[in-house]
């Protein structure tokens, strides 16, 4: 039997990146049959996502204030995706720090597939070079769906002369987006297939299996109308939007990610002890979807939930995906919105789910083409 070996940020306590890491390694199992992720974990990203970060500074003390403002729920967040992690995750068990550790290990995988998410990204600070798999000695190098991330650029020449290095050394290439595409086909000179970002490639039945199991109930908006706003970075602009939806439909807005100092004063509902599981409890029940993340808009689509995104034609991943199932009337800003209330429910999600299905395909052959999958088989028949 084949094994294959994943490398993300599937140990990032953020929703997008760990339900995304679990959608690629079951699919990578089902057409494999073998799949570990590989347990990179940093300590720059591990303190990234404690509760109390150790780092120094008025920035970082201001954040552990207001942290501690609401410590229960975030130490119950922070165990509930250590708990996804554990359960949901098939990991190695050993734990690697860094690209020392990893360059140090004698895998013995045949194929080893760096994505998705914002992998290679370089601005991050959990952004790691062991994401361009430099440590394999031997197997297979793929990419699935990786992202430069929601601007698109490499900060300077040294790095882009790095990276170009490394893409040499794949078998296979194929990124998240096309600002993504351009930067991989000029430093490869090779064409490279845009591919969809793994959560798009499992059903919406397939989600509704994880919602299944009794211990991640999240009951506690169930029946409620409500509108969901989940943003990485809360600014004013956004938090200004959310309060006139709020105000406009007479529904609360409720949240379930602490971003910065600008959610402490909201009068938005606050949950904060929402693990990955939970959380698409929340969005699923939600009456409206409001949003500035990537996979927030991903998981409006895939559950049929009305929805905008902030500024989400400014955003390279987002806009690529509002192009792809003609949504691209769902982003909004402080000039539009007046003239999309109205249009709130008229989402055709069904022409949305009918388009994804045909790149899906593309994706799933692209997948088994550099997994060797349809050759194998042949030489089994």
């Amino acid at each position: 039997m084949k094994k294959a070996a994943v490398i993300t940020f599937h140990a990032s306590h953020n929703y997008g990146s760990v339900l995304q890491a679990y959608a690629l390694q079951t699919l990578l199992t089902q057409l494999v049959g073998n799949c570990e992720i590989i347990n990179l974990r940093t300590e720059r990203q591990k303190d990234l996502y404690t509760v109390f970060t150790k780092r120094k500074g008025l920035k970082y003390c201001l954040k552990n204030l207001t942290h501690a403002l609401y410590y229960f729920a975030l130490k119950q967040k922070y165990n509930r995706f250590n708990q996804f992690i554990t359960e949901q995750l098939k990991t190695t068990s050993q734990i690697y720090l860094s690209l020392d550790d990893l360059q140090n290990e004698s895998f013995n995988y045949d194929y080893y597939i760096c994505g998705s998410d914002q992998i290679w990204n370089p601005n991050p600070v959990d952004f790691d070079w062991s994401y361009y798999l430099p440590f394999v000695k031997k197997g297979k190098k793929i990419s699935y769906a990786p992202s430069f991330g929601p601007i698109g650029k490499i900060p300077n020449e040294e790095m882009r002369t790095r990276i170009a290095d490394y893409l040499a050394s794949f078998d296979s290439l194929s990124v998240r987006e096309l600002k993504s595409q351009q930067i991989v086909q000029e430093l490869s000179h090779k064409e490279v297939p845009i591919v969809l970002d793994p959560t798009l490639l499992l059903t919406p039945a397939d989600w509704e299996y994880l919602l299944q199991d009794k211990k991640y109930k999240n009951e506690k908006y169930k029946n409620k109308d409500y509108i969901l706003l989940y943003t990485l970075y809360a600014n004013p602009q956004i938090i200004s939007l959310a309060k006139f939806f709020s105000r406009y439909f007479k529904m609360p807005i409720v949240i379930t990610n602490f971003s910065n100092q600008y959610d402490v004063l909201t009068p938005f509902k606050k949950q904060y002890d929402v693990g990955p599981i939970e959380f698409l409890t929340v969005l699923k029940n939600a009456k409206i979807v409001l949003t500035s993340s990537f996979h927030g808009t991903v998981f409006s689509i895939l559950f049929n939930k009305p929805f905008f995104t902030f500024e989400g034609n400014k955003d390279a991943r987002i806009h690529n995906l509002l192009s792809l199932t003609d949504l691209t009337n769902r982003s909004i800003n402080s000039n539009n919105v007046l003239n999309q209330l109205e249009h709130t429910y008229d989402i055709d999600f069904e022409r949305a789910q009918k388009l994804l299905e045909n790149e899906k395909n593309k994706s799933l052959a692209y997948l088994r083409n550099a997994l060797e999958i349809d050759s194998l088989e042949k030489e089994v028949k």
